[in-house]
């Protein structure tokens, strides 16, 4: 039987997330509860497989101190996603600091669907590059 990689999935997973930032650039109640539904389903599939990937990307020596390594990215990802769309918010669609409608967060959802989209090998990449030290 086969199965896919833990890393692989995360990757697979980043891709509907991205796809979903862009569809939030579009104005409409169908595409913010389609995006939100999928970036919310994703986030937790990834955070869910993130345990297993931990012992399968460096082993289980460490493994407390590498899982809450990487399940700490969690809340940092937050963190930079909700200052960053703070930042574009107060500095206002014309710079005078009064921003209303979508167009707020459209910089902000273009940027993380943009990383989303980059980021989509990084699992897999780092899954080849662990491994080859074995």
């Amino acid at each position: 039987m086969y199965e896919v990689p833990r890393p692989a999935l995360i990757a697979a997973l980043t891709a509907p997330m991205a796809g979903a930032f862009f569809l939030l650039l579009k104005t409409g109640n169908a595409c913010l509860y389609a995006g939100n539904v999928v970036i919310g389903t994703c986030t937790g599939a990834i955070t869910s497989a993130a345990a297993s990937a931990t012992s399968e990307l460096f082993g289980t020596k460490f493994f407390a101190v590498n899982h809450d390594t990487v399940v700490s990215n969690i809340p940092i990802g937050s963190f930079l996603f909700g200052f960053f769309a703070a930042f574009v918010y107060q500095r206002g669609e014309n710079g005078r600091g009064v921003c209303m409608g979508a167009q707020c967060y459209e910089r902000t959802f273009l940027v993380w669907g943009c990383l989303c989209a980059t980021w989509f090998g990084g699992p897999c990449g780092l899954r080849h590059e662990l491994k080859s030290f074995d």
